[in-house]
């Protein structure tokens, strides 16, 4: 047998990161237009006579399809394509969970939407975690480069991604005749001029340079406190409402009453976390004077915990109509990473903090300049 430190290991793709957040994005998005389409037209059921088409078979036609285009087609155009492929027919699969954990095959199983959620947390912070591996090494910037080449065998290859193949193949090993004679090559080759932004990418990069620019604005500091102020108050009503609840189902034992119903595991856990959330805002706000830095710290704090239990709960208590609260833990997290940035002062790395995640929740190392200052399911 083959020492396993021996045996040949794939190279990875050096665009790997994207690909697979594109494969997410592309989930998440066939999920929540999935739930949004069906409560519009409440629920209807494709078949008849007994038979019923559910949307599991789609995702399974989806991700077949995207399987069969990497294993027809070479080069990167087929990569993006079968990402967002398989992405929409990982949708379809996950969103019929709840049929799958049940013994009635019940769909509208409540904890279902909690648990899609969990699912696509686990593959973010799965995604962010391999994104934070080693660097390609060697042969895996050779092969990278090779497969870009691909490109000009049928006259496709654009000046920026040769530009991209050469800068791979820098330091490759000159004494590897096919290395070698790959970088001579490309250097020779005239690449087609690269194409205009698509439409999308145009949309994106408006969108980045927005945030920038809003970020960099002198009362975004300002504004970002006023919304954990908001914030704190909102998640104290929560904790005192439960308190309270508490005491009127403590008080109702004491004199033979049915106690409440309000206090609920969920909706006790909810509560706890709010009042976790809640008291890493009130340490931020004590700390924003003297330490903005600590400050936006602890409103990091308290958003991953918002993000990574308090949204669980609120998926199963609430199904998808939690999915906009998530969405905006999303944006100010994103906010204060950015405001985090600035106070650190890397100056020349505004870009990275668009570029390299739209839905980072890990800790970035890039920065910037400084500023100042539902419904059930079927």
């Amino acid at each position: 047998m083959i020492p396993a430190r021996l045996r040949p290991r794939a190279p990875r793709n050096a665009e790997f990161v994207s690909l697979l957040e594109s494969f997410l994005i592309a989930a998440v998005t066939t999920v929540l237009v999935i739930r949004t389409q069906l409560w519009l037209t409440h629920y209807p059921q494709l078949g008849g006579g007994g038979l019923h088409i559910a949307h599991l078979l789609y995702g399974g036609i989806f991700m077949a399809i995207a399987i069969g285009v990497l294993l027809m087609y070479l080069g990167r155009g087929p990569r993006r394509p079968a990402a967002l492929l398989g992405g929409v027919g990982f949708g379809f699969f996950i969103d019929e969970l709840g049929k799958f954990v049940t013994e009635d095959n019940n769909y509208f199983y409540q904890p279902a939407a909690g648990v899609i959620y969990l699912v696509f947390i686990a593959i973010f912070l799965i995604i962010r975690t391999l994104a934070r591996g080693r660097d390609l090494s060697d042969d895996e910037r050779a092969a990278n480069a090779i497969y870009l080449a691909i490109d000009a065998a049928h006259g496709r290859l654009h000046e920026h991604d040769r530009q991209r193949a050469v800068e791979l193949l820098q330091g490759a090993d000159d004494t590897r005749p096919v290395l070698a004679a790959m970088r001579n090559l490309l250097t020779e080759l005239n690449g087609l001029p690269s194409p205009p932004p698509r439409w999308y990418e145009r949309w994106a990069a408006r969108a980045g340079d927005l945030y920038v620019r809003a970020t960099n604005w002198s009362g975004f500091g300002t504004l970002l406190t006023i919304v954990f102020v908001l914030y704190a108050l909102a998640g104290l009503v929560t904790v005192v409402t439960t308190i309270l609840a508490a005491g009127v189902a403590l008080g109702a034992d004491q004199i033979g009453l049915v106690s409440g119903g309000d206090l609920s595991f969920l909706h006790v856990a909810t509560s706890c976390c709010y009042a976790v959330s809640t008291t890493f805002i009130v340490i931020g706000l004590v700390r924003l004077r003297r330490d903005r830095l600590a400050a936006y710290h602890w409103f990091e704090r308290s958003l991953l915990v918002s993000v990574l239990l308090t949204r669980v709960f609120l998926f199963v208590e609430s199904q998808f109509g939690a999915a906009a609260g998530a969405f905006l833990d999303i944006a100010l997290l994103l906010a204060v990473r950015s405001m985090i940035h600035a106070e650190e002062g890397h100056p020349d790395e505004v870009a990275h903090l668009i570029d390299r995640s739209g839905t980072d929740l890990m800790p970035a190392t890039s920065g910037r300049s400084a500023g100042t200052g539902s419904s059930p399911a079927r």
